[in-house]
């Protein structure tokens, strides 16, 4: 008995001699996580999963592998700080799995539930539906409709000429086009103006000239898009983040878009 008892405790020091050198080390198991910008939507359905929030030891070796669910293949990742896209054809609920293994073999795996639909979200002015379509003049004399922007992400930004804060934020909107125009953003500007040639001045003085301008006649509160987008009762500036296939996924202050509302969704 004394000898088993003995040899339990050599063990338990043992173990706690490795707890403690791998504290000493720096050791550490990996911890995975996964999130995406967009979990439920209709089919064809392009998600980016964000791999960043993962963790491993710091210059060591390791494997990323990311399984969508869906009977595609798993794609290995090189790197945590990544988006992996994936397109989900058909209706169903997927879950897609991150297992990270590092060099001595510990893993630690996560997972995400993906909802796909046959039909597209209900038509509505909230995250997560489609934006109402429209068809409206564009300040330069040309027609644009909302719809046949799909296949880019589109800010679409309520705006006035006569409204400073409107104006102070139309920089930022130039910034992120700057940044992500050649990855497929646009931005629609949609005048509040009561004279349409106040928008165009404006634009025109300040040199903002890859925005796609439209003006309706009726101002805030009546011009068929204020009223599309029950904009009559919302503050001004105020913008709506559409995804390639026109879903909303974003509704706020166009200042307040970056990185982390537009990268996901390019």
């Amino acid at each position: 008995m004394r000898s088993v008892a003995i040899a339990r405790g050599l063990l338990l020091g043992l173990a706690l001699l490795m707890i403690t050198l791998s504290a000493c080390l720096g050791i550490q198991d990996p911890q995975a996580a996964l999130t995406a910008a967009i979990t439920s939507g209709s089919a064809p359905l392009e998600s980016g999963f964000n791999l960043s929030c993962a963790v491993v030891p710091a210059g060591e070796p390791f494997e990323a592998v990311l399984g969508f669910g869906d009977g595609s293949e798993p794609v290995s990742a090189a790197s945590l700080f990544t988006i992996v896209r994936h397109t989900y054809r058909i209706g169903g609920v997927y879950e897609a799995v991150l297992i990270v293994t590092d060099e001595r073999g510990r893993q630690d795996q996560a997972s995400l539930m993906i909802t796909v639909s046959e039909e597209g979200p209900p038509v509505g002015v909230m995250p997560g539906m489609t934006a109402p379509d429209f068809t409206a003049h564009t300040t330069d004399g040309d027609l644009v409709t909302l719809s046949d922007l799909r296949g880019s992400v589109v800010v679409l930004d309520f705006w006035g000429a006569w409204c400073t804060p409107c104006k102070k934020s139309l920089p930022h909107l130039q910034n992120l086009l700057d940044a992500y125009g050649d990855e497929g953003l646009l931005c629609v500007l949609v005048s509040t103006d009561e004279i349409e040639q106040d928008s165009i001045e404006y634009l025109a003085d300040e040199g903002f000239e890859e925005f796609i301008s439209v003006w309706e006649p009726g101002g805030k509160r009546a011009s068929p898009i204020t009223i599309l987008y029950e904009m009559d009762d919302q503050p001004i500036p105020r913008s709506f983040i559409l995804d390639r296939r026109g879903v909303i996924r974003y509704v706020g202050h166009p200042t307040d878009i970056g990185a982390t509302e537009i990268e996901p969704l390019l």
